[in-house]
């Protein structure tokens, strides 16, 4: 009798051990991922989208909408070239501003150019951007000419020394300037409305390129 009392506490006192074993067993811990965390980062917050195009490969056209927020009264237009920091190319005076704006790089630089427009407002206010826009420029740039079309004063831009001829649509000659070289301005306001050719003779390459040139 004695012996079955012993056993009975044995075992009870071996299942009271267990049960508090297994109630102080801790859940294995399951490790994160980053993509298992929400990213609380708080990115940038553009005020409006920026619209970009690009004219016979020579001029950039941005255009955007003017942000609701009355107090960014003041816009900047800040290009990037080749990945390196952005500089102010423009800026758009507080009485130019309109509620849709365009602006045109009439010079932008050969290859991959980043654009946006960075608005302000009131002295130590936190600036606000567009959305970014790309532009890339391909081929020689080294002649340029602009605007197109032109009221009355072209101007012309040649990294290499040319001579350049305005033909009208029935082959005449209707003004010459030689060895060009650098930036000049050309006065166009004796030509009449409609389309004219620029005829380029290039004193490095020896070639001769015509590009057409609209007179308003």
């Amino acid at each position: 009798m004695k012996k079955g009392v012993l056993v009975y506490l044995i075992c009870l006192l071996v299942h009271v051990c267990t049960a508090q074993e297994e109630a102080t067993v801790v859940p294995p811990v399951v490790s994160q991922t980053p993509a298992d965390i929400a990213d609380t980062t708080d990115t940038t917050s553009y005020v409006t989208d920026l619209t970009l195009s690009i004219f016979e490969n020579a001029r950039v056209i941005l255009g955007w909408k003017q942000p609701e927020d009355t107090s960014l009264a003041f816009a900047v237009i800040e290009r990037s070239t080749g990945g390196r920091n952005f500089e102010v190319v423009a800026v758009i005076k507080k009485s130019d501003i309109k509620s849709l704006n365009e602006w045109i790089d009439d010079a932008p630089p050969k290859g991959r150019s980043m654009y946006r427009v960075k608005f302000s407002g009131k002295e130590n206010q936190q600036a606000a951007y567009s959305k970014p826009a790309e532009a890339t420029i391909m081929g020689d740039i080294s002649f340029r000419f602009y605007p197109n079309p032109v009221d009355n004063i072209l101007i012309i831009r040649s990294e290499s020394q040319l001579d350049i001829q305005v033909i009208d649509a029935v082959g005449k000659q209707r003004i010459a300037i030689n060895n060009l070289q650098g930036l000049q301005t050309l006065n166009v306001t004796s030509l009449e409305k409609g389309i004219y050719f620029l005829r380029i003779n290039n004193h490095n390459t020896g070639l001769i390129t015509q590009e057409k040139l609209i007179k308003n």
